[in-house]
């Protein structure tokens, strides 16, 4: 079931995560085609100004990092990530119920280590005002915060999905 569907027909707290998720999924793509124009610029830059803006491979990398932690609870939300299908369609529908199960609580488990880690580092990068040693010397914190709304929205479509889960595997115990 599509988180949007799950969205309709639950609470107002899973209307205002497919709320974030759609946000996220702008933000994506506004970055993309940020990126796309800042490689652009840099490329008639070099080839027809003969100068470098200096700044492109920082600033893209930065991008990379959001489109990626962005990435994965949309991804996830929209049933793309973490799917082996060609395994999944041999297994019988209540195997398949355990295993997602399963794999949402493993998954779960270590986005909260990663997100508790995360926070961690940015916290340090604040206190410690640690900068990029690049031209832009940008503060780290920056793009860092967006590792940690990635993850801790990857763990509430992880929260939502693991609920879903055991509803699934109680209602398939239930009839077989």
């Amino acid at each position: 079931m599509q988180q949007n569907e799950l969205a309709q027909r639950h609470s107002p707290v899973l209307r205002a995560l497919e709320s974030v998720i759609r946000l996220e999924q702008v933000l994506i793509e506004l970055i993309v085609v940020a990126l796309a124009l800042l490689i652009c610029a840099e490329v008639f830059c070099r080839s027809f100004l003969g100068f470098s803006l200096m700044f492109t491979d920082e600033v893209a990398g930065y991008m990379l990092v959001a489109i990626v932690f962005l990435g994965m609870p949309v991804a996830l939300s929209r049933g793309a990530l973490f799917r082996v299908e060609l395994v999944l369609n041999r297994m019988p529908p209540g195997v398949v119920r355990w295993v997602q199960l399963l794999f949402n609580v493993l998954s779960l488990g270590v986005s909260l280590m990663l997100l508790w880690q995360m926070v961690r580092l940015v916290i340090d990068s604040w206190e410690r005002r640690i900068e990029a040693p690049t031209v832009l010397a940008t503060p780290l914190y920056i793009p860092q915060i967006f590792m940690v709304l990635g993850l801790l929205t990857l763990v509430l479509v992880l929260v939502l999905h693991l609920t879903q889960g055991v509803a699934d595997v109680r209602k398939g115990a239930n009839h077989e």
